[in-house]
């Protein structure tokens, strides 16, 4: 029996073989709807849009602590990303370093968006920046008018939490209104040159990241509507396979020198340099090998008030795929 589910996903190299039909689904008709990662989750998430999704890694976490429960995890990861180059300062401005950050005006596009909250948490940290100091102002990145909040943001009065509504992040940062920006699109100050990365070796930055915590943060991952996974819940395992074949396919191409998958001139030792640092597989899925990810993560939100009820990590997953 094969049975027909419809997929959100955004296009990246770890789900390319899955779309053009390389690698086999058994027992699964796969309707993929591609699009942006925050137009997926909003569908998905004030729509039922999909069976199964790519889902924001702190909203699925928040909507599991308040109780509300529409999807089940599975430990695959459409997105990872080290984000220490998400942080923007003024070029004449008086941040320097990371610590500068104590106490000042800092943009965001969204409170509860992943990226942000992996910030903040490493800030804190490892730089001693208290969230509950920093004035947090929300605000669109290049236009006005923020994206807004996935879902409603409960927070005490110790955060302060303001919008920005008549000037882009942007703009504001080169003013001197904020102090510096955490966003996952690029400033236009950088092309004027008024604005720059906090760290200037970011690579440098990551990596020693990398080395005091051995963590490759999260971003997304994938879920299933739990009405659909109650109805069979050999699906979560049968998703699990097919999307980690599909990853497998596409570390393989990446060693492809006939002709190069994707337009990075020397790919090769870009991927040796990657590889010396995190391993051969630098982009594990399954549970075993992300559990401090996810304690991790789940203690920065904790952290940070976003949690209405502690988590574990075994409560992010389908039961079937806690031994992967």
């Amino acid at each position: 029996m094969t049975t027909s589910l419809t997929v959100g996903i955004s296009t990246n190299d770890r789900m390319l073989p899955l779309l053009i039909g390389d690698v086999p689904t058994p027992g699964l008709d796969l309707t993929f709807d591609r699009a942006s990662p925050i137009g997926i989750f909003r569908r998905a998430l004030q729509e039922g849009a999909f069976d199964v999704t790519e889902m924001s890694f702190a909203a699925y976490s928040i909507l599991m602590s308040r109780g509300e429960r529409p999807f089940v995890g599975i430990p695959v990861f459409v997105s990872r990303m080290f984000r220490h180059g998400c942080v923007f300062v003024r070029t004449d401005g008086d941040i320097a370093q990371p610590e500068d950050l104590a106490g000042a005006r800092v943009g965001i596009p969204e409170y509860q968006m992943t990226a942000v909250v992996w910030m903040r948490g490493i800030l804190d940290e490892y730089h001693g920046v208290d969230p509950k100091g920093v004035r947090w102002v929300r605000g669109g990145v290049n236009a006005p008018g923020g994206r807004g909040e996935k879902m409603p943001l409960r927070l005490s009065d110790d955060y302060d939490v303001a919008d920005l509504e008549d000037r882009s992040l942007n703009d504001a940062l080169a003013a001197g209104e904020i102090d510096a920006m955490i966003t996952t699109r690029l400033p236009a100050g950088l092309t004027d040159g008024s604005l720059k990365g906090l760290f200037s070796d970011v690579k440098a930055a990551e990596q020693a990241y990398y080395a005091a915590s051995g963590i490759f943060p999260i971003m997304h991952l994938l879920v299933l509507r739990r009405e659909v996974y109650e109805r069979d819940p050999s699906l979560a395992r049968a998703l699990y396979d097919c999307f980690s074949a599909a990853k497998t396919a596409s570390l393989a191409r990446l060693y492809d020198i006939d002709a190069l998958s994707v337009m990075v001139p020397w790919l090769v030792p870009e991927m040796a340099a990657s590889f010396g640092v995190l391993g051969q597989d630098p982009w594990p899925y399954g549970f075993a090998a992300n559990r401090k990810d996810f304690e991790v993560f789940l203690t920065y939100l904790e952290r940070q008030e976003l949690l209405a009820s502690p988590l574990a990590p075994e409560d992010l997953f389908a039961p079937e795929l806690l031994a992967t």
